[in-house]
């Protein structure tokens, strides 16, 4: 059974400014060998082992915990693995794609993550929406988690 989140706490909104152009941004999420480079927050890495980037193509990523420090929640001391469906992409734009725990993550169903990229002066204000976080909990442990990776992603483009 699937869970909807029925709140708006339960929809997380973080903005997020990159000096780099939208058209650089959406090339680290769409390209699977760059997203392997900076995905997830500071306390994990990742192996993007299904990267179909395409509308209704499918993804997997695990995530692989480096120390101790808790960005997000869960166990870190085993792997975690993230799963879903690309739904929307518009290059440059917009990236909407389902996302679910497969492996050692929380029992919370198909939830909805878009990624909105503006081109703002000086580079893009990427807008990050979680939606369907069934609860508070889990709405805070994701807020980790996306706010570390977008410093993440903040790093890599700035390498």
């Amino acid at each position: 059974m699937t869970v909807a989140a029925q709140t708006a706490a339960e929809t997380l909104v973080l903005r997020h400014h990159f000096d780099s152009s939208p058209a650089q941004v959406f090339q680290a999420w769409s390209d699977p060998n760059a997203l392997g480079d900076w995905f997830g927050p500071h306390s994990h890495k990742c192996k993007v082992e299904k990267y179909d980037f395409w509308e209704g193509g499918d993804y997997q990523i695990r995530m692989i915990p480096v120390g101790e420090d808790a960005d997000c929640a869960g166990d870190t001391t085993q792997d975690s693995v993230c799963a879903g469906k690309f739904v929307q992409i518009i290059p440059s734009e917009k990236i909407v794609m389902t996302f679910n725990w497969i492996e050692n993550g929380a029992d919370m169903g198909d939830t909805l993550l878009t990624i909105e990229m503006s081109a703002i002066k000086g580079g893009t204000e990427l807008v990050l929406t979680h939606e369907r976080l069934p609860n508070q909990e889990l709405y805070e442990a994701h807020k980790g988690g996306w706010e570390g990776t977008l410093e993440c992603l903040e790093a890599f483009l700035t390498a």
